[in-house]
């Protein structure tokens, strides 16, 4: 394979060179046609190979993993978000378990048998080969995925997982309050949001390459840039549609996004929560998934 290596003229940002990027790169392309492997917005990418049952009431299964690299500080409200995430599932009668240990995902044995497994702020190089081989498995075996705020910033160089979550996080703007508006009218993540809703405290990732170019995802939300106060000091942010949470089936399994969940106070909010557990619902396959 040949490698394009972009050089940088001194003096000159990376971030300058985003507009040239952007407008350089198709309207739009298929997940197979980017990633290499199936994606799609309906269950025709989707591999039933779980083997999990729950018709003798069997308990549905949530892996959280929240793991930092070394020689990273992690978010300042990661314990807290799986503790808040914990409670969430559990009180729905679900069985969960976390972990932020990259060995305890070398192991097949803790992954399958899942029926979600949740990355919360994970940062960076977080799984070994064999943890990444393992998570892949998994979701080609039908596995439903949730990433969740700075999944967006994990993995950098691994291309499977960009395509997993939907692109990687490129920067963003100060902490501040904004709206979103809802996209879908039935998926049970946003069933209980309505446009012009909230939030406060968020980060409003701007996330390349677009997922929105990828023809076979759906956003769910985005926020209304007009109520933001200010963007990002370099990029000149994601315009209007600008993605925060989206879906798809991705390479045999359901995979479940969003950039929301920086704050603390955003673990209070039961919009934020409901969110993220209609997301682990629809991948489950306890609830219909990415409904338009």
């Amino acid at each position: 394979m040949n490698v394009l290596k972009l050089i940088v003229p001194a003096g000159l940002a990376l971030s300058a060179l985003v507009g040239s990027a952007q407008a350089q790169m198709p309207e739009s392309y298929t997940t197979f046609e980017k990633y290499g492997v199936c994606g799609s917005i309906d269950d025709s990418c989707y591999n039933d190979w779980t083997g999990i049952s729950h018709e003798n009431g069997e308990p549905y299964k949530v892996l959280i993993y929240h793991y930092a690299a070394p020689g990273l500080a992690a978010h300042d409200n990661q314990l807290a978000g799986v503790a808040a995430l914990t409670e969430l599932f559990e009180a729905q009668g679900y069985e969960v378990t976390s972990s932020n240990d990259p060995e305890f995902f070398e192991n097949a044995r803790n992954i399958r048998g899942n029926d979600a497994v949740v990355f919360f702020s994970t940062t960076r190089e977080t799984l070994t080969d064999l943890g990444k081989h393992q998570l892949m498995l998994y979701v080609r075996g039908g596995g439903g995925f949730v990433g969740v705020h700075n999944v967006m910033g994990t993995s950098y160089s691994w291309t499977w997982f960009e395509g997993l979550v939907g692109g990687q996080l490129f920067n963003h703007g100060p902490r501040q309050e904004a709206e979103i508006v809802v996209h879908s009218e039935t998926d049970p993540s946003v069933a209980h949001l309505e446009t012009g809703t909230r939030f406060i405290e968020e980060e409003w990732y701007n996330v390349y390459p677009d997922p929105r170019r990828l023809s076979d995802i759906r956003v769910l939300v985005s926020v209304n840039e007009d109520t933001m106060e200010s963007q990002s000091s370099t990029h000149p942010g994601m315009g209007e549609g600008h993605p925060v949470t989206w879906c798809h089936y991705y390479d045999g399994g359901r995979a479940w996004t969003t950039t929301l969940g920086h704050s603390h106070e955003i673990l209070e909010d039961d919009n934020f929560l409901l969110h993220v557990l209609g997301g682990v619902d629809g991948v489950m396959g306890k609830a219909p998934f990415c409904q338009e």
